[in-house]
């Protein structure tokens, strides 16, 4: 497991602690990854490679036709899964919650733990929506 694991950049908690507890597997990594990167560019127009120079990016009309792009696949994502499970990856993926403060902004009224195993199964199955989703995407283009 560990060996996939290093292939597989995770770089949000919540999707570390699931696939380590083998809830989620590396599909389910990469699709967090990619929505997280495409978030981000959509919203902020941040990139990971941001520090290249202007001719290596292309020209600003590229550029936002990029950013148009990922903001089109963000809301077909949004309509896909639906609004709680979009929801759901923000404050999972964007927002980096932890399934404890998140348990407690869903569920206040039951007990920490209970909430808790009732985010972490949600957001596990949300993940395999979304990687199930790219793949469709990815095979109709």
């Amino acid at each position: 497991m560990t060996e996939i694991a290093e292939r597989v950049p995770i770089s949000i908690q919540t999707v570390q602690a699931l696939f380590e507890a083998q809830d989620i597997g590396s599909d389910e990594v990469r699709a967090s990854n990619r929505w997280y990167r495409e978030f981000i560019f959509a919203t902020q127009g941040i990139t990971e490679g941001d520090r290249k120079t202007t001719e290596e990016k292309g020209n600003v009309h590229t550029w936002m036709l990029s950013r148009g792009k990922c903001s089109a696949r963000i809301a077909d994502i949004k309509e896909r899964l639906g609004l709680c499970a979009h929801i759901r990856l923000e404050m999972m993926l964007a927002r980096g919650m932890s399934f404890s403060q998140m348990a407690r902004m869903l569920y206040p009224g039951i007990s920490e733990s209970r909430s808790r195993m009732k985010v972490s199964a949600q957001c596990a199955l949300v993940l395999e929506q979304l990687a199930h989703v790219y793949a469709n995407m990815r095979r109709a283009a």
